[in-house]
This record gives structure tokens, C-alpha cells and sequence, in this order.
């Protein structure tokens, strides 16, 4: 009764976890979603400046120059055409008319060139700014969790933000053109109007009201948009993955299966088409709706302005240099608010999603730290993963002293990648608590946590970089001051030699067809991992399952040399072989997340049934 009740407890311990983790989520998310345009302007101003604050400067000095000789060039022209009236009724002469042609033109051009200038730092600083915010994006993925990857949700939240990145400097961008190029523009248009006819500033309004409310209209659009399409771009992208890259190709043409992933993917795509196709419908409404109250003041205005004529109140110079302007202001108009604005409202919901995945909690870390190898201690040790109920692992109590080698072996889904995985500091236990020396690993300080650990997981990367960045990467400071002796190294010890027929560049071959270099078997690319794991200095080394692709005879030759390279180092070797446990000290069997035996071989052959069923399974499978 206690054991059940137990259990129970666990399990809502667990359901009141993933509980609480949604609701963090959620808040973070209902937080960003009340952001509005202000606030949000006021978060991003200070990022996007410090970028670089003489470039931000001098391209909105140049914006704001151009919004002046913008109302310049409608004075200039209304001069002009004032002297060409004139010219028509014999009282000025026509030296007079070109100078003032000449004139208009000089402004028109140093207009020009203005925006020319402005459009050009605009490139630069984008350029400038998304790098930034792409590379503090990249921070924070560095500085999540690694328990939070295993969420789907998480993962969908990542790629919204890298979206979300490069919009955080189109927001700024927009509204310093508004602060900047839009409100000096109407501004000094308003008083060069009521200059003309105290009446007439009455126009502007008639100008952008109809685009004002089209514009917060269609920004919940697009926002809802992103928010359906997301996780289904990303079952878009795997699919596509599936049927033309490398890793997936072959097996994907042997299997016949490119029809299916074709038929997935267009299933997928349809769907998001149909998304958008919705959007785009109801933005289009709203925007010929607008577009017709837009045309309506735009005749407004006109006719305005020839009842003033007819009356006297304003001359045909300044009624034809209005008209001009009348022009230039709705196009000026519909480019901040159809266009810009427009933009914005598409991704509006991106921005608030970058913010929100840089607001989500970080992994924390202590301030100790470890100077030397010290005994690694776990005290009821359980796990389980985000959005689940069964445990991963459950009370694996183990002590390891400094130079022990700890062998792991049980079932496929016993939980040995994931204990791993805890050992190494990337997972955090749920129960109980590991021990480094004594200090629980999330005690540590950041730069201790990861620091003289190496690994080899049997999920090994295949980085298509240079023969040497691939060893190499694994301490990439080690590189700067030593050469590539130490790398040589590491291959030899880990059974990889250099075919100079295949790899003529040596060192800097590129590990990939798809850059021009050349691509490696997977048992080669395993002993390159493992290879990276020799190349970093560690007191703690964890091989999970480092010789799956590796013939018999190599693999007991690696484990050899691997016995002989390690010294006083701890080393954990997760194997489904156990012929490579007869090497270690002390051998931990795990069965369906629990720790069933720990001892000897020798001692568990004599004392553990279940592992003596394993022991004897391989033999049979070997014979």
C-alpha cells in the first residue's frame, strides 16, 4: 500500500511540474502578448542603437534632412510656377522663371541624394543589427535548459524568435522614419499649408485616417497567422529534409518512400496556404475598404481645393503646387502605413515572440568551484522528461571514485543515454542529487559546470567543417596555442588515419561533398568523434555507446588504447557489448529505468540473473 502510494505521490509531483512549467510559459507569453507598440518601441530603442550609435545617428540625420527638402521641393515649385505665371502675363522676365527651374531642380536632386544616403546606412545598420540580435538569440539558446529542447513547443518558440530577430530592427527602423522622415513631413506640410489657407491643413486627415485603421485592423491577422503556421512550417521543413537531403536520401529511395513524404509535405503546405489564403483574404478586405475612403478624400481634396480657387482664396501657382503635394503625401501615407506599417503588422507577433523566448528562465548555476578530480557521488537519482508521467529513471544511488571506470549496460529505453546525460550536468535530477566532491552539480559555477568533462554520445555529430575544426572544436582554445600535433594525435589514438588519396588537403579537407571536400563512412565519422572526446582535456570522460559502428576487432583495440589514454581520469562507458565491461571496475545494469545490479562482471554473473540473461543473449547472438 505504501509502494502504491508512493508511486501516486511521484506522479503528481511530476503532473504538478509539467503544471507549473506551462504556467510559466503562459504567463511569459500573455506578458509579451500585452506589450503594446509602446512599450515594446522602448525595449527594442536601446538594443537596436547600441549597435552602433554614430550610424544610427547620422542615418536618421539624413532622413530628417530629407523630410525638409521634401517640403522645400513643394515651396520651390510653387515659386516656380509663380514665375511662369507671371512670365505669361509679361511681368518678370524669363531668367527669373529659369532660375527659379534651376532652383527647384538643386532641391529636388540634394532630395534625392538625401534619401539615397539614408536608404544606404539603412542596408548597413540591418545588416549590423541582425547580426547582433541573431547572435544574443544564439546566447540564449546556449543558456536555456538543455531539458527544455525536449519540448516541442520550446523548439517552435526558437524558430518564431530567429524569425522574430531580424524584425526587431525593422520595428525601430519604422518608427524613426515616423519620428524622423513621416510627422516632420506633415508637420512642416501643415504649416506651409496654413500658410497658404488656414483651411486647408484640414486636408490631412482625410489623408491617413482610413490607412491608420486598416493598419491596426490587419496587425491581429497576421499575428493569429503565425501562431497556427509555426509547427506546421516546421513538419514542412522535415518533410522537404526527407526528400533532398543527404542524411535521409538514401534510405528514402530504397524505401520507395518519397511518395509519402511528397504527399506529407503538399498535405502540410496546403494546409499553410490555406492559412495564409484566409489572412490575406481578410487583410485585402479590409484594405480595399480603406482604399475606397482613401479615394474619397482624395476627391475631398480636390474639389477643396478648386472651390478655393474659384473663390480667390488661393492662387493657380499655389492650387497646381498642392495638387503636386497632394500626390507626394498619399504616397508618402500609404508607403508608412500600407508598406511599412503593413510589414510591421505581419510581424508584429514575430518581435513579441523574440522578447518572449529571451524573457523564458535560464539554467542556473552556483558559484563553487572544483580544482581537481574528486569523487562523483548520485543519491536517488530520478528523472523524467517535460509533458510526461512515467519516470525515466528512478532511485540510482552509485559511487565513483577519481580514475574508476563505470560501465552502464542494459535494454534499449533503460535509461542510459539519460543518466548520462545527468552525470554530465546537461539534465538536471527531479529526485535526490548529484555530487562532485561533495557539491551538488547545480552548485557549480557556469564556467566549472562543463569544464574537464568530455564525451562521445552515440547520436555523434558530423560537422561539415575541415578535418581539423571536426577534432578540433572540442577545446577550440587548445588549437590557438598548440599545433596540429594534438590533433594528429587524438585521430591515431581513436583508429582514425588520414588517407591522403582521399583527403588531399590534409588537415583542411572539408568533411563534406556538399562544400567541395569529401565525406567519411559512419564507422569513420564515429572514431572522429571519439577522436574529439581525446582532443579535450577532461578528469571525467562519458563514452555512450562510442563503437556502435565500429567492427569487433577496432572497437576492442579503441577500448584498449582508451584504458591505457585515460590514466587517473573517471570514466563512464555506456555499451550494449559487454565485452567491454570486463575492462571497467565496476559495472551498473539498468532495467526499465531502475538500477538492478551493481558489482563486478565477475560478481554479476554470479549474483544477477538478469544479467547473466544479457551476458548469455550476446554470447548466443555472437556464435
Amino acid at each position: 500500500m505504501s509502494i502504491a502510494k508512493n508511486v501516486k505521490q511521484k506522479v503528481a509531483q511530476r503532473a504538478a511540474r509539467n503544471v507549473a512549467q506551462r504556467s510559466a510559459r503562459n504567463a511569459v507569453r500573455n506578458a509579451a502578448r500585452k506589450e503594446r507598440l509602446p512599450k515594446l518601441v522602448f525595449k527594442t530603442l536601446p538594443l537596436v542603437f547600441r549597435v552602433s550609435p554614430a550610424l544610427f545617428i547620422l542615418e536618421y540625420t539624413a532622413t530628417l534632412f530629407d523630410a525638409v527638402l521634401l517640403v522645400l521641393t513643394t515651396i520651390s515649385l510653387q515659386n516656380f510656377f509663380e514665375h511662369v505665371t507671371k512670365l505669361a502675363a509679361g511681368e518678370t522676365s524669363f531668367n527669373a522663371v529659369l532660375l527659379a527651374l534651376i532652383w527647384f531642380a538643386l532641391l529636388k536632386m540634394a532630395d534625392e541624394a538625401a534619401d539615397g544616403v539614408a536608404n544606404f546606412l539603412g542596408e548597413l545598420y540591418a545588416s549590423k543589427s541582425n547580426q547582433v540580435m541573431l547572435n544574443e538569440l544564439n546566447r540564449k539558446v546556449d543558456r536555456l535548459d538543455a531539458l527544455e529542447l525536449e519540448d516541442p513547443e520550446i523548439l517552435t518558440q526558437i524558430g518564431q524568435a530567429y524569425r522574430g530577430a531580424y524584425d526587431v530592427r525593422n520595428l525601430i527602423h519604422v518608427v524613426m522614419d515616423i519620428a524622423c522622415l513621416y510627422v516632420p513631413y506633415f508637420v512642416f506640410m501643415g504649416l506651409y499649408l496654413w500658410h497658404v489657407e488656414p483651411v486647408l491643413p484640414w486636408i490631412l486627415p482625410l489623408v491617413f485616417i482610413p490607412v491608420i485603421v486598416m493598419h491596426m485592423l490587419r496587425s491581429n491577422y497576421y499575428t493569429r497567422l503565425d501562431d497556427l503556421s509555426a509547427p506546421l512550417r516546421r513538419k514542412e521543413e522535415h518533410y522537404k529534409e526527407c526528400m533532398t537531403t543527404r542524411p535521409f536520401f538514401k534510405e528514402t529511395r530504397a524505401l520507395g518512400a518519397g511518395g509519402f513524404f511528397l504527399a506529407r509535405y503538399t498535405q502540410t503546405f496546403k494546409r499553410i496556404q490555406q492559412l495564409r489564403y484566409q489572412t490575406e483574404l481578410r487583410s485585402q478586405g479590409v484594405e480595399i475598404a480603406a482604399n475606397v475612403c482613401s479615394l474619397a478624400g482624395y476627391i475631398a481634396i480636390i474639389g477643396l481645393l478648386i472651390a478655393l480657387l474659384m473663390q480667390g482664396r488661393i492662387a493657380i501657382s499655389s492650387f497646381a503646387a498642392i495638387l503636386a503635394a497632394m500626390y507626394e503625401m498619399f504616397a508618402l501615407m500609404t508607403e508608412v502605413f500600407d508598406y511599412r506599417l503593413g510589414e510591421l503588422s505581419a510581424s508584429m507577433g514575430q518581435i513579441h515572440k523574440y522578447f518572449r523566448f529571451l524573457a523564458l528562465p535560464e539554467q542556473r548555476y552556483g558559484q563553487k568551484q572544483i580544482s581537481s578530480p574528486k569523487t562523483l557521488t548520485l543519491e536517488k537519482v530520478g528523472f523524467s522528461y517535460p509533458g510526461t508521467t512515467r519516470s525515466a529513471l528512478r532511485d540510482i544511488s552509485v559511487t565513483i571514485n577519481p580514475g574508476e571506470t563505470l560501465a552502464i549496460v542494459g535494454e534499449n529505453g533503460s535509461g542510459k543515454t539519460t543518466l548520462a546525460k545527468l552525470i554530465l550536468g546537461l539534465y538536471r535530477p527531479e529526485q535526490g542529487q548529484i555530487l562532485l566532491g561533495g557539491i551538488p552539480l547545480s552548485e557549480l559555477a557556469e564556467e566549472n559546470a562543463y569544464k574537464n568533462v568530455s564525451c562521445v554520445f552515440q547520436d555523434f555529430q558530423r560537422y561539415q567543417l575541415s578535418l581539423r575544426d571536426n577534432v578540433a572544436i572540442s577545446d577550440y582554445a587548445k588549437l590557438a596555442v598548440t599545433d596540429d600535433a594534438a590533433v594528429q594525435e587524438a585521430a591515431s589514438a581513436a583508429g582514425f588515419h588520414i588517407n591522403q588519396q582521399q583527403m588531399v588537403q590534409g588537415m583542411d579537407t572539408i568533411l563534406s561533398k556538399e562544400f567541395g571536400g569529401t565525406d567519411l563512412s559512419r564507422g569513420e565519422w564515429q572514431r572522429l568523434s571519439i577522436a574529439r572526446a581525446y582532443y579535450r582535456a577532461y578528469w571525467l570522460i562519458v563514452l555512450d555507446e562510442p563503437t556502435a559502428a565500429i567492427d569487433p576487432f577496432e572497437e576492442d583495440r579503441i577500448y584498449r588504447d582508451f584504458m591505457a589514454l585515460k590514466k587517473n581520469c573517471t570514466a563512464i562507458i555506456i555499451t550494449h557489448r559487454l565485452g567491454a565491461v570486463r575492462m571497467a571496475d565496476c559495472v551498473l545494469v539498468l532495467r526499465e529505468g531502475q538500477m538492478t545490479a551493481i558489482g563486478t562482471h565477475e560478481q554479476l554473473l554470479s549474483e544477477s540473473r538478469y544479467y547473466r540473461k544479457l551476458w548469455a543473449a550476446q554470447n548466443r547472438y555472437m556464435k
